[in-house]
């Protein structure tokens, strides 16, 4: 393949870009790569259901805490990302066996659509699983600050807004890539004046080879180092940094009230009977059982995206790029690049194993969603409790709207009266005469 320019720059030549999606069609398909698409597409169909699963039970426990909220926005996206990535692997297969020119244009078009969504729901995952870490990071280590920075609104407010970036990241990812038409093996046979006059024009219709490549917006210098700084810093850098200093906190906090922990229960064991003791340790588990549960999640999401950190890497220069795509030399690549995508579908398709492992109230809300278990004492004191902070906050809500109408009225009221006074005093001060010192005075009196 023949180098970029002399200038250092990252515009590429239309002939190497042809060249390079040219690479891609042609290089063979090997057995690893079909049992990798394979466990991809079965763990994308188990990950949709296991999200659609999850995130039914964590918006019925969003109403309770702000983790929850991030937790149920994370399903979602996780679940957009299995959707899609299904959906791009059945594409394939349809590309395989399709020929007709028209429907694999179509296909094409919206495979580019799908690698924008798969793109972008991956970076949205990243950045919600960034978010839950820190509003734990703040719960646990600045309680005070966690009553006014994570509540049930801000954390709505946070997700809807990290959605709405994730859609606008989307969009020049679907511009980088464009439906490219280009002779096939058929239409390069050399035929004589006689066969080539009988060519039929079906064949030609349906021999062209259909494929992706780069549009010019992607061969722009600008738009590549832009977007080249800003994965860098904020999709890669920025959020890893501060999941591992959170994780790092929160580990450190929660091994100190493990030990506070145990000093109190031995204490309530000498002084008090053991139905206190059980009652503290029920407490203790049940408050930092979310925090346990959200530092094995953002973990194991750290862990298994890592390949594809490299991965991006390797993106990132001219000469990894060819060398990934040159069928030659480049199967360890392409395996390593099928064995990271495997491993970030697998990590969003069983996001729901901390859950059940570490969160506690999650397996309760789900044993009583999906095993039809009757809730038990304490989910009814707790669904109770929310029920009566609803009423209490409608009815301050209520109140407080009713004191501003009210305030408004009377200032309303006043701001007429004082209007009305001024309106007359200057009618009686332009039709009579200046009143005198005594007048004055006994209007005064």
């Amino acid at each position: 393949m023949n180098n970029l320019s002399s200038h250092n720059v990252l515009i590429w030549a239309q002939h190497e870009i042809d060249d390079l999606w040219n690479s891609i069609n042609k290089s063979p398909s090997d057995s690893f790569s079909y049992w990798i698409s394979l466990a991809s597409f079965t763990f994308a169909v188990l990950g949709s259901l296991s999200n659609l699963m999850s995130g039914i039970v964590l918006l019925k426990l969003s109403t309770q805490l702000s983790t929850f909220v991030y937790l149920t926005s994370l399903s979602i996206s996780d679940m957009i990302t299995c959707i899609t990535i299904m959906l791009m692997l059945l594409i394939q297969f349809l590309l395989q066996t399709r020929q007709s020119t028209s429907v694999t244009i179509f296909l094409r078009q919206v495979e580019i659509i799908l690698g924008a969504l798969a793109a972008a729901s991956r970076v949205l995952s990243f950045w919600i699983s960034t978010a839950v870490t820190i509003d734990r990071y703040i719960l646990i280590c600045y309680p005070l600050y966690g009553k006014i920075f994570c509540t049930l609104n801000r954390a709505k407010i946070v997700s809807r807004t990290l959605f709405i970036v994730a859609f606008i990241y989307s969009v020049p990812l679907l511009f980088e890539y464009e439906v490219i038409k280009m002779p096939s093996v058929y239409q390069m046979v050399q035929f004589d004046n006689e066969s080539a006059a009988l060519n039929d024009e079906r064949l030609s219709k349906n021999s062209m080879l259909v494929t992706k490549g780069y549009t010019d917006l992607a061969k722009r210098r600008a738009y590549r180092w832009a977007y080249l700084f800003f994965n860098a810093i904020f999709v890669y850098t920025l959020p890893t940094l501060i999941i591992i200093f959170s994780n790092l906190q929160l580990i450190s906090a929660l091994k100190r009230r493990r030990s506070r922990a145990k000093n109190i229960r031995r204490r309530h064991h000498l002084n008090h009977s053991g139905k206190i003791t059980r009652q503290s340790n029920r407490f203790h588990h049940s408050k930092y059982s979310i925090t346990i549960m959200v530092i094995a999640m953002v973990l194991a999401l750290l862990l298994c995206r890592s390949p594809t950190i490299v991965l991006w890497i390797l993106w990132s220069f001219e000469l990894t790029i060819k060398t990934f795509f040159d069928s030659s030399s480049s199967s360890f690549v392409r395996r390593f690049h099928n064995i990271a995508n495997l491993i970030a579908i697998i990590n969003a398709a069983t996001n729901f194993i901390p859950f059940c492992v570490f969160g506690q109230l999650f397996r309760d809300e789900c044993l009583t969603i999906y095993c039809c278990r009757k809730p038990t004492s304490e989910q009814l004191v707790k669904q109770a409790k929310f029920i009566h902070e609803q009423k209490h906050r409608h009815v301050k809500k209520t109140a407080k709207i009713k004191a501003t109408f009210n305030e408004r009225r009377t200032i309303n009221i006043e701001t007429d009266y004082l209007q009305t006074i001024s309106s007359v005093n200057s009618d009686s001060v332009s039709g009579a005469s200046p009143p005198s010192n005594d007048q004055v005075i006994q209007l005064v009196c």
